[in-house]
């Protein structure tokens, strides 16, 4: 009787296990990335609520700050983020590989063409994912541009620096 029901907790802690990971649409760091750019190109100047279960709670806080900010006005951000750039644009290829993952950190290197009039570059930036285990879902908690500067830490400089004068 103890072996049955030692084999039927095993059971259902494994179902609860698989149930987690289920719930996330993918697992695959380089998936859930280009998800998210196809998705929410405009996520930095967009309300933040559409993506708050998506993006952890600093990145949050700090894309509602500066969305909050920006309703008329230049705050923290003055070029996408994307290309580190006011003009030009994001050609293709678009391809996103996997360039670490620990199980609860990983990190997504973006390769594109960035298009100016007729130059054209390779750029690349860097998703930086986090979860809470291996069983949880993939969240953005960063975007490292072009030039290697994080977005999170960028608007929250901005914000520590001038916030207080809005």
């Amino acid at each position: 009787m103890k072996v049955t029901s030692a084999m039927v907790l095993a059971c259902s802690m494994a179902l609860s296990a698989h149930s987690a990971s289920a719930a996330c649409a993918m697992d695959d760091p380089a998936a859930v990335a280009k998800s998210f750019y196809s998705e929410h190109v405009n996520f930095f100047s967009e309300d933040p609520a559409r993506i708050r279960k998506i993006v952890t709670p600093r990145l949050f806080d700090a894309l509602d700050r500066e969305y909050k900010c920006a309703q008329g006005q230049i705050c923290a951000l003055e070029a996408d983020p994307w290309t580190d750039a006011q003009d030009g644009r994001i050609g293709k290829p678009v391809e996103f590989a996997t360039a670490g993952n620990s199980g609860v950190e990983a990190r997504v290197s973006m390769t594109y063409p960035f298009i100016l009039g007729k130059t054209h570059r390779q750029q690349h930036v860097t998703l930086v994912l986090e979860r809470e285990s291996p069983a949880a879902c993939w969240l953005l908690s960063d975007l490292v541009g072009p030039r290697g500067e994080s977005l999170v830490r960028t608007i929250e400089d901005w914000h520590k620096q001038y916030g207080s004068e809005l």
